[in-house]
């Protein structure tokens, strides 16, 4: 795939522009203020082929829109034996024939080369262009980290529930204990009463169905609410099924989804469906409800006729009884908080093994990142060693990852700024929501070789909000590329300006397959690394390849054998192009010694020198 065409339709700088672009080398050149730069920026603007530097992007996307004064810019794209053609205005309108996936281009301006080796965003975008299949592993990546946001808020509203519940229950040991003493002081007053044996069972009976009644009541309240919090949620998908596909308009022509509209209806049955079956269940736990009520209404007044009997042959024996029966209530309804509560527990345990696997698969795309970077890093250092080495360091940008912990700690009255550098470096973010949900202060304390104490005010700190984005926050590996300078190698975030764009260009020109654009990058060079380094990085090219190049350099057409000159020229109103054709053609010979060289003259004086003083041997013989 190779950009073949650039169409500019616009009454400004560069109406009717329209050049042709070959695969292999595409050089253009050209005077200053001929337009050189601004189809640079057309080419970024139509693609949307982004940038390296924010600043960069936005002053490309600036100087396309005003050399386009309204117009539009079109590229045609060849595929194999397809031709697309993508279309941008000025307002951002973007149309394309045939269905074509996203162009894949790299566009650096001229200031962006030397910004790529400087940030780490940059090196890392360097190497990921030769991953071949980069986006839809980023779209897999995104799909985990969504779901583990999912469970995370999950687990953060299990976790609400499952204090509530157990600050429920925490009294359920005193209420045990308060009814053993109370039945046992009801069965003295019973041994000591003349009350039947018959009565004294009846009593017992009484009291262990009113227990198991409270739990039903219980366990009956706590379904209901849970089924109408379902309904709930389920009538509201329901009312959102009619503006699942909105109603075509008559401006739009013929409705391109009729085929599928009948299926709005299939679901608005389905959920009906489900609708009527939430509803049978309310109405099956509302008749349960029911008729727990009259069975207990039944044996709190048989227990109060037997209570009765009984306090007539024993004082004292009723309030007893009625104690234990309050009990036994008690007791009835702690049991269903107390199984509910093993239902939370069991779930959470549940989501927590799905959130880890999910980390886990997550863990294995970083892993499969960072083999696949290794691998790219090691080939290019065959090709380009010993000039440029290029390094992998596994999962070492973790700027993200600090910018949330930073976030989740604001307004928690500690020193965020000193406390989640460390904790980036030291803990993962699996393992830090795992303890702050967990309140495992041992282990952050271990982790971080700090007291106790400290590792409990940071887990407090970090329990009210954040952790979705702590958990999902991303973590890349890091990418350096070091110049032989001398003797050593100098990291590029050490080196100038010039020497940094030697470390870059040669990692740029050694992907094949991607459009490449470039302006001016024989900028911030010496001749000597253009003639020897960068033109033999171009003529390394592959069939398939496309560098598309603006230069002032003769060296980069001629000795780099451009496949394609663009001769662009201005009359101070317009910029256009003067000639556009292959290195063979006397057109493009002329304009090459006369825009790059200085004219057939200089060419031939300078010549003449180098022959006179024996540096060269005029010819390349």
């Amino acid at each position: 795939m190779y950009i073949e065409r650039l169409q500019v339709e616009t009454e400004g700088f560069l109406s009717g522009l329209n050049l042709k672009f070959n695969e292999g080398l595409n050089v253009i050149i050209g005077a200053r203020g001929t337009g050189k730069t601004s189809i640079v920026e057309l080419i970024r603007f139509c693609l949307g082929a982004g940038s390296f530097t924010e600043d960069a992007g936005l002053r490309g996307n600036q100087q396309a829109v005003a050399i386009l004064e309204g117009g539009a810019v079109t590229l045609t794209i060849k595929d194999g034996d397809a031709n697309y053609l993508i279309t941008r205005s000025a307002s951002g309108h973007t149309s394309t024939t045939g269905v074509l996936s996203d162009v894949a281009c790299t566009v650096l301006a001229q200031n962006e080369i030397e910004a790529v080796g400087a940030q780490a965003s940059g090196r890392l975008h360097l190497i990921d262009r030769f991953r071949t299949d980069r986006e839809f592993t980023f779209q897999k990546m995104e799909h985990v980290r969504a779901k583990l946001t999912s469970l995370t808020v999950e687990l953060a509203a299990l976790q609400t529930d499952i204090r509530a519940l157990g600050e429920e229950v925490a009294g359920i040991s005193a209420v045990t204990s308060e009814l053993t003493d109370a039945k046992l002081h009801q069965q003295q007053l019973l041994e000591a009463s003349r009350t039947s044996k018959e009565q004294q069972d009846l009593l017992k009976s009484l009291q262990s169905s009113g227990q198991s009644l409270a739990a039903q009541e219980s366990v009956l309240a706590q379904d209901s609410a849970q089924s109408a919090k379902f309904a709930l949620d389920l009538d509201r998908l329901r009312a959102n099924v009619p503006s699942l596909l909105q109603r075509w308009p008559e401006y739009a022509g013929a409705d391109a989804l009729a085929e599928y509209r009948p299926a709005l209806s299939d679901i608005a049955s389905l959920l009906e469906a489900v609708a009527q079956k939430i509803s049978s269940i309310a109405v099956g736990i509302a008749k349960a409800s029911a008729q727990t009520s009259i069975s207990k209404g039944t044996v709190d007044q048989e227990s109060r006729k037997i209570r009765q009997i009984l306090e007539s042959a024993q004082a004292g024996i009723g309030q007893t009884t009625r104690l234990v029966a309050e009990l036994e209530e008690r007791s009835g309804q702690l049991q269903a908080v107390q199984g509910l509560l093993e239902e939370r527990l069991e779930r959470l345990r549940s989501v927590t093994r799905e959130r880890d696997s999910l980390y886990e698969e997550l863990d294995e795309f970083r892993e499969q990142i960072h083999s696949e970077r290794t691998a790219i890093a090691d080939k290019l250092n065959q090709s380009l060693s010993p000039v440029v080495r290029v390094r992998v360091t596994k999962s070492e940008n973790i700027e993200q990852y600090r910018a949330a912990i930073i976030a989740a700690l604001r307004g928690s009255g500690l020193h965020y700024n000193s406390i989640a550098p460390k904790l980036a470096r030291e803990v993962s973010p699996q393992e830090l929501v795992s303890w702050v949900e967990t309140k495992n202060t041992a282990a952050l304390s271990t982790a971080l070789g700090i007291t106790p104490e400290r590792a409990g005010a940071i887990i407090l700190g970090l329990q009210n909000q954040g952790a979705a984005e702590v958990i999902t926050a991303v973590i890349d590996d890091g990418v350096g590329l070091d110049l032989l300078d001398g003797l050593e190698y100098k990291s590029s975030d050490r080196l100038s300006i010039g020497q940094r764009c030697t470390a870059v260009l040669p990692v740029l020109l050694g992907h094949h397959g991607d459009p490449l654009v470039l302006d001016q990058p024989e900028d911030h060079l010496d001749n000597a690394f253009i003639a020897s380094t960068l033109v033999t990085a171009l003529r390394r090219r592959e069939v398939g390849d496309q560098f598309i190049l603006t230069s002032h350099n003769a060296n980069i057409p001629v000795l780099g054998g451009a496949d394609w000159v663009i001769v662009m020229d201005s009359d101070g109103e317009k910029g256009f192009v003067s000639h556009q054709g292959s290195l063979a053609e006397s057109e493009i010979v002329s304009a090459v010694s006369r825009i790059m060289e200085g004219g057939v003259v200089a060419f031939a004086a300078r010549a003449a020198f180098y022959d006179r003083e024996g540096t060269v041997e005029v010819g390349g013989r």
